[in-house]
């Protein structure tokens, strides 16, 4: 079941997660609750590449969906929806088609702040002839900051309820399977680790304003010992290299220009992060890859920044320079090469 961010209420912590609390307070926690109930995986889209990746890997996996989205939605963007099997389902509210190009554009990036609804009895009697089935419950982990990074933390910044984690990779492993190319890439070519670590050691003494972007993957503690130990490792790359800035990535709700530039990357805009301190190498690390995918696409676009991703999963071939299950031991080896 794909549902709209733009359908959950603007104070909710989840409106730009794909997840949901089901706290009672919109339509969508209604629907994670009747998908629960049906043995169907709820799926919160919160930017339009996301929709393109889901249906590419319900298309290729055999999976069926249904959607919600505005008439203008489909209409607009009709050539995603082909080749897949599906049913959408009208929303009702003031869409931002209806409020000019310059909504609309915020939409694309997550930054629509209207709220819409679902049509709850629509879903529910198209429901009705799918038996329940086997509950998939959403597993619940709890978090908060991780004492690697916490000197890192925006004096402003609290710590909100809900947070991406580990878990919201779940439903794209298909799609970044494709992408896999090996141990590393450079310029999208396949290479070993110890090429690449040798590469990266090069242009971090060339560079002149490296900077680290901490995901929330590390940002938080999620109680995962092999996530504490890489975050433990990232730490002492940033005291062994004293010129690489740090900052960070903590959650992918927009910012609404209510940030520090020099301390956090606002989400739907990481190129105005980069811009802002000239960074010349720019390296992701513990940024989940359907983000990391966004991030690079805007920082490319709009900067002339090298950026690296060193991926926890299957690596982006689309950066300067990447590595795949870049865990602990991974990094442990780059700080020797270095």
């Amino acid at each position: 079941m794909l549902l709209p961010y733009c359908a959950k209420p603007r104070w909710c912590d989840y409106r730009h997660l794909d997840d949901c609390g089901e706290c009672g307070g919109c339509t969508v926690g209604d629907a994670y609750r009747l998908a629960y109930q049906k043995g169907i995986i709820p799926i919160t889209i919160t930017s339009f590449e996301l929709l393109r990746d889901t249906l590419k890997w319900c298309k290729e996996n055999g999976y069926t969906y249904i959607g919600h989205c505005c008439y203008e939605f489909y209409e607009k963007r009709y050539e995603v929806f082909k080749g897949t099997k599906g049913v959408l389902l009208d929303i009702v509210g003031t869409t931002c088609y209806s409020l000019g190009v310059e909504e609309e554009e915020r939409a694309y990036h997550g930054e629509f702040t209207v709220e819409l609804d679902l049509i709850k009895d629509t879903m529910e009697n198209s429901l009705r002839i799918k038996e329940d089935g086997l509950e998939l419950r959403k597993e619940s982990l709890s978090f908060d900051f991780s004492l690697y990074f916490s000197q890192f933390i925006p004096p402003y910044y609290k710590k909100p309820k809900a947070v991406p984690s580990p878990l919201e990779d779940r439903t794209r492993v298909a799609v970044q399977k494709e992408v896999f190319l090996g141990e590393a890439t450079i310029d999208g070519k396949a290479v070993s680790y110890q090429e690449a670590f040798e590469t990266l050691a090069e242009w971090l003494e060339k560079s002149q304003k490296p900077t680290l972007i901490v995901g929330p993957l590390l940002f938080w503690d999620w109680a995962d010992e092999e996530l504490r130990k890489k975050a433990e490792a990232v730490m002492e790359l940033v005291r062994k290299i004293e010129k690489l800035q740090v900052k960070v990535l903590p959650d992918y709700r927009p910012k609404l220009k209510k940030y520090d530039p020099s301390l956090e990357m606002d989400p739907p805009n990481p190129h105005e992060t980069v811009l802002h301190d000239q960074n010349d190498l720019t390296l992701l690390i513990g940024v989940h890859c359907y983000r990391t995918d966004f991030v690079i696409r805007l920082l490319k676009k709009h900067t002339k920044t090298k950026v690296v991703a060193l991926c926890g999963l299957y690596g982006h071939p689309e950066a300067d320079l990447s590595t795949s299950f870049t865990d602990a031991e991974k990094v442990v080896k780059l700080l020797k090469v270095i």
